[in-house]
């Protein structure tokens, strides 16, 4: 069985903090997540309060679906049932997890465009909450309230509290996954390795890359384990699949009963139309490089509303064009990758993100200017956990699911939620790490040399004066 990781840089998880300390964090850390809903409920209200939703935008999609779900009306098509009178048409368009969200706030009555919003805005705190304990557990009470603070502030995080997307709860679950990991590998209990096969299962039944967190982190964290033997590892990797399974797979099930769709569903029934919208000439070159175009976009069939055949279509039309551009793809995938981590084109980038995504001019360039510092940070942190021989496949792993979503489909950057979560918990250990450094570099300085022992055994010399030895 794998030991406590005894930390020499003050992990507070591994020494045990004393009840004062853990007061004092737990107080700074209250502090950190009131700011946090104050930053996110003044934006919402002033300006997402009266922001209309789309006619055919997924945020009206999420809260229609969410009434449709309190009213007890099931999952359907809300775009349809809320403008034809009613009709039903089952729908996978989305993952299930948000509009569950959104219908139990309808239920209690929260049933505006802004109160869901600001019910929102509630998970996102919850956010800022668990990345402070994340890095609290990584490198100790600093580490923790400076990545909570981060948390607190990075508009590329409070923007999507007020989006009404699926984000915001993708982000809660993928800290939580954070927090496990870590957790998960100092000490893999069987319990352990259950709750981060849970909080992955939810995150993918939110968002259904997060399913890629299973090979990319669960397996190759728990064939590392080298105090079991390869019996125990494995029986963890099955006991991790099978919670996986059970969180997933009522869904699985639901959407694929007789009768619901013609063809089978997995989790979302709208993967081959998002790639049908990055899918063409206008986003392989020129102005939309690596980004999406509306009239490239398969999203209805003449006559048809089974999702599965509409997004079996959309999937063949884009596969077919993909292999029509073979020799394209290496310039449109990076073009993708760059607009993610704003590396190609982020002046238009923003522009795109307030017209298309309507995230707000300022708040766009405000997280704009403090993406780049975070995220350098962030790359000092994963250096200082690698150094320190702590694992960094959870956070190699959340960059490989945004990059592998936004290379299949087109980059924009929302879609790299789930780094930003990692980018403000690795900040906060480099920002640690720094103030250590530096503090252990004045206290050496301003210390006294330490005395040393006379070379006759009779008296002591003390920095560089010697006292005399005697003479009988």
């Amino acid at each position: 069985m794998v030991g406590e990781i005894q930390l020499s840089w003050g992990n507070v998880a591994a020494a045990g903090p004393g009840i004062d300390t853990q007061r004092r964090f737990g107080r700074g850390l209250a502090l950190i997540a009131a700011g946090a809903l104050v930053v996110r409920w003044v934006f919402t209200y002033v300006a997402r309060g009266d922001q209309p939703l789309g006619r055919l935008t997924d945020n009206r999609w999420y809260f229609e679906a969410g009434r449709m779900l309190a009213n007890g009306d099931g999952f359907g098509n809300p775009l349809i049932w809320y403008s034809q009178d009613f009709r039903y048409v089952p729908t996978a368009g989305h993952p299930p997890v948000y509009p569950l969200f959104l219908g139990a706030a309808s239920f209690l009555g929260i049933d505006t465009p802004l109160g869901a919003r600001l019910a929102t805005a509630l998970l996102g705190v919850l956010t800022v909450v668990v990345i402070g304990f994340t890095a609290r557990d990584l490198a100790g009470d600093r580490a923790g309230l400076v990545a909570a603070a981060l948390a607190a502030v990075y508009p590329n995080l409070w923007i999507n509290d007020a989006t009404l997307l699926s984000e915001t709860p993708y982000a809660l679950f993928i800290s939580l996954f954070l927090f496990a990991a870590f957790r998960c590998w100092r000490n893999p209990t069987y319990a352990r390795v259950a709750l981060l096969s849970l909080w992955i299962g939810i995150a993918a039944l939110t968002r259904s890359e997060a399913l890629l967190l299973y090979p990319a982190c669960v397996v190759p964290l728990l064939l590392r384990l080298h105090d079991l033997s390869w019996g125990l590892r494995l029986r963890r990797i099955g006991l991790a699949a099978l919670v996986g399974l059970v969180v997933i797979g009522p869904w699985v099930a639901y959407n694929n009963q007789p009768g619901r769709f013609e063809h089978p569903v997995a989790i979302v029934g709208g993967s081959g139309i998002a790639m049908s919208y990055g899918s063409c000439d206008a986003a392989y070159t020129g102005t939309y490089l690596g980004y999406w175009y509306w009239e490239c976009g398969l999203g209805a069939l003449p006559g048809v509303e089974d999702e599965s055949v509409i997004d079996k279509a959309a999937r063949t039309q884009a596969t077919d064009y993909i292999r029509s551009h073979l020799r394209e793809q290496p310039k449109v995938i990076a073009a993708r990758v760059g607009r993610l981590f704003h590396l190609y084109r982020p002046l238009q980038s923003i522009d795109l993100d307030t017209t298309f995504e309507r995230r707000g001019l300022w708040p766009s360039r405000l997280a704009l200017a403090l993406y780049y510092p975070i995220t350098l940070a962030a790359v000092i942190g994963l250096v200082v956990l690698w150094r320190r021989k702590l694992p960094v496949s959870p956070y190699l792993a959340v960059i490989l699911t945004a990059v592998i979503s936004a290379a299949s489909t087109f980059g924009i950057t929302r879609y790299r939620v789930a780094f930003d979560v990692g980018a403000v918990v690795l900040a906060g250990v480099a920002v640690d790490a720094v103030l250590r450094r530096w503090t252990d570099r004045r206290d050496r300085a301003e210390s006294p040399p330490d005395p040393t022992p006379d070379p006759a055994g009779d008296a002591t010399t003390v920095g560089a004066a010697a006292a005399p030895t005697g003479s009988s």
